[in-house]
């Protein structure tokens, strides 16, 4: 693809937040559509999440110290069942919603699909002609640091704005937006 520059060839980063000319499909997806972008957010806003995981397994590991003294066997092993089987699901949803969160930007369209919990999605798209404004916004010590931050896709007229929150290399994915912007004029 002519539009991108050297830098953004086809690419992936180890946690997958950031793939340029992903090998990828989607049920949408029109017959000549290509995906150029696919973006979630980076791996170490995820960091709320996976200490509260570990802070949880610590009090697991805590109480198995101090409670049997207080309590037998068996009540401990139930006490554990539970406490597992509530970190083990704790963890699988953020992890899948942190996953299914995905931005994509194909030659066509630019989509945006937000899994808020498990049973709930929303899914939003414009084409590339619709468009009308993009701004990024990378803020605080870390974002400046760890090159993260939000991009902001904003269409013509009353149709539904996109954003992709907290996504790596913002700046790329305004450049990449941008040349399929002037090539499709």
């Amino acid at each position: 693809m002519n539009f991108m520059n050297r830098e953004l060839l086809p690419q992936r980063n180890i946690s997958h937040s950031f793939m340029v000319s992903p090998d990828v499909c989607f049920a949408t997806q029109h017959e000549e559509e290509k995906v150029v972008l696919v973006v979630r957010q980076a791996l170490l806003t995820q960091s709320g999440w996976l200490l509260n995981a570990f802070l949880i397994l610590i009090l697991i590991v805590l109480i198995n110290l101090f409670l049997p003294i207080i309590t037998n066997l068996i009540n401990l092993t139930v006490l554990n069942l539970f406490a597992l089987s509530f970190l083990f699901g704790y963890i699988l949803n953020k992890f899948l919603i942190w996953y299914f969160t995905v931005g994509m930007v194909t030659t066509e369209r630019v989509i945006d699909l937000d899994f808020k919990n498990i049973l709930y999605k929303e899914f939003t798209a414009t084409t590339i002609e619709q468009i009308s404004d993009i701004t990024t916004k990378v803020g605080g010590f870390f974002g400046s640091v760890f090159h993260f931050g939000d991009v902001f896709v904003k269409t013509q007229g009353f149709e539904q704005n996109i954003e992709f929150d907290k996504v790596p290399e913002p700046t790329e994915v305004v450049k990449i937006i941008n040349s399929l912007m002037t090539k499709s004029q």
